[in-house]
């Protein structure tokens, strides 16, 4: 079992990275922008993720950044406001004006009565519901992670947990390949879980609740699938550590 699971997550990164590698734009775009609140006040340290760069892409402390990149799209990020994304194509210069969430939104905490389907250890806190038409599957694990399955008949949710687990984004070639894209962002820097979801060319939808350490997705679903796996991940709440 140890065996299987290590080399189906080694071949899903192998499969996403060189997906990235096929998403990417034909020419290096550069594009330069300001981010600001609705008053007009400049954002500083909103991140902006999901480039071609190995390193942090972040605005200075006057809400401006300056990238280089392939990426077909990029989302602009910063706790306690709404995500924008970006199509890369169709800008050169742009001004970003971000929402706030306000209160910023929260996860809650598991009732002592509920029951829940979690990882047993590796740091998991992420607990879902039994939603009829999903079946749990069974635990499994390799030296640093533990791992279970959520499923229908026909696609299921992958949910990790463990310290080399999970950097607490989406995969960026689903953001780069969706054609509809939205997220949400609960708690506060650092400690920030990312709720996103998006609508691929062919009609397939996909999902990921993820956070450093931990993540639990979906992806290639269709619209009855999506439905009965989004009430698992909606019903997430957090497990106290033991």
């Amino acid at each position: 079992m140890r065996t299987l699971v290590a080399a189906t997550v080694i071949s899903a990164a192998l499969l996403y990275a060189q997906a990235n590698r096929d998403l990417r734009l034909a020419q290096t775009r550069s594009i330069n922008g300001t981010v600001s609140d609705v008053n007009g006040k400049p954002i500083a340290e909103a991140r902006i993720d999901h480039s071609d760069h190995r390193g942090v892409v972040q605005t200075d402390a006057g809400g401006s950044f300056s990238i280089e990149t392939r990426a077909p799209t990029l989302v602009i990020r910063k706790a306690g406001y709404r995500s924008q994304w970006l199509r890369t194509s169709e800008i050169s210069k742009v001004q970003i004006t971000l929402q706030p969430e306000n209160p910023t939104p929260q996860i809650r905490a598991c009732s002592r009565s509920e029951r829940c389907e979690s990882i047993s250890g590796w740091g998991a806190h992420f607990c879902f519901p039994r939603v009829p038409g999903v079946k749990a599957g069974h635990q499994g694990r390799d030296i640093d992670y533990g791992i279970r399955g959520y499923g229908t008949r026909h696609a299921g949710i992958m949910h990790g947990s463990g310290p080399n687990w999970s950097f607490g984004l989406p995969v960026t070639s689903e953001v780069w390949q969706s054609t509809e894209y939205q997220e949400n962002v609960f708690g506060t820097d650092p400690l920030i879980t990312i709720d996103a979801r998006g609508r691929t060319a062919d009609g397939k939808l996909w999902r990921s609740l993820s956070e450093f350490g931990e993540s639990a997705s979906y992806r290639d679903a269709n619209e009855a699938d999506a439905r009965l796996l989004d009430g698992v991940l909606d019903g997430v709440c957090i497990r106290p550590q033991r």
